[in-house]
């Protein structure tokens, strides 16, 4: 494995990514190219959650897939979230792509996976960059490569359902009502989507989700949606690697069952093998 820390220069100003690239086997004597997930971490669209970064990496990494971290622009002094949050997405879409070679991605399987504010970030971007009306109005169609399936943990998607409380975040997060509820923006173009959080979210309730959920199902798309009876807000893998040494409700064996159900998910959408077992 290479780890390679990188600069995107993006229309809003640069900003890093953390790129997790297999090697090729030495013994199979042929190239193979790699999927590859772009995680955007939650963190309340204020900083990026470390348990949300490397260690859900990792865990795609040993399923055979490339893994980039993207810490998408956060609330600032002087800037909000959106437009440029989407638009570091398909900056970095573009950067992978352009690494296809070297690093031996195929491209036709590009998998974004966003968890609470990254989970809004990513359903927001699968609405609005395959949303034919308005990629240009954003500046989403101004490079290469296009994300193949979504996967959303405990994802925030509508601003005015519980998470932010209040108006004033939600103006930080952005002013343009556009970007508010990213289940208003589906079309029938938005790609597949893997999908799960817990009834008893304190902090983003799971109507986020089932409102994502709906819409995608009445626009056709295809989705899989796990909803665990109970579970704390920001599990991450909910297992021992992302709890907090204090903090044991975040163990959820039931929840931690999602990453399993998500790469076999990936595997009937034929973007994994699927004589995999993971």
């Amino acid at each position: 494995m290479q780890i390679e820390a990188a600069t995107i220069a993006g229309r809003s100003g640069s900003f890093k990514v953390t790129a997790y690239w297999l090697d090729q086997i030495a013994d199979f004597k042929a190239t193979v190219d790699y999927p590859v997930v772009i995680i955007c971490p939650g963190g309340g669209f204020t900083y990026h959650s470390e348990r949300e970064t490397t260690p859900i990496a990792l865990r795609f990494l040993a399923a055979g897939m490339h893994a980039i971290v993207l810490p998408y622009q956060v609330i600032t002094a002087d800037k909000t979230v959106y437009p440029t949050a989407i638009q570091q997405i398909a900056e970095t879409l573009d950067w992978v792509t352009k690494q296809a070679e070297q690093h031996h991605v195929d491209c036709q399987r590009l998998i974004l996976a966003g968890f609470s504010a990254g989970g809004h970030v990513v359903a927001t971007y699968n609405s609005i960059a395959t949303n034919v009306t308005l990629r240009g109005q954003y500046q989403l169609d101004q490079g290469q490569g296009q994300h193949a399936a979504i996967i959303l943990g405990y994802p925030a998607i509508d601003l005015t359902v519980g998470f932010p409380t209040d108006a004033a975040t939600r103006q930080q997060i952005t002013p343009d009502e556009t970007l508010w509820a990213a289940q208003k923006t589906v079309t029938s173009a938005a790609k597949p989507a893997f999908v799960w959080q817990t009834a008893t979210d304190a902090l983003v309730p799971a109507e986020n989700s089932l409102r994502y959920v709906q819409a995608l199902l009445r626009a056709g798309v295809p989705v899989e949606y796990h909803l665990f009876g109970d579970g704390k807000h920001g599990l991450a893998l909910a297992d021992h690697v992302t709890t907090h040494p204090t903090k044991p409700a975040y163990l959820n064996a039931p929840a931690a069952e999602w990453v399993t159900m998500a790469l076999h998910w990936l595997q009937r959408q034929a973007l994994l093998p699927k004589d995999e077992s993971f």
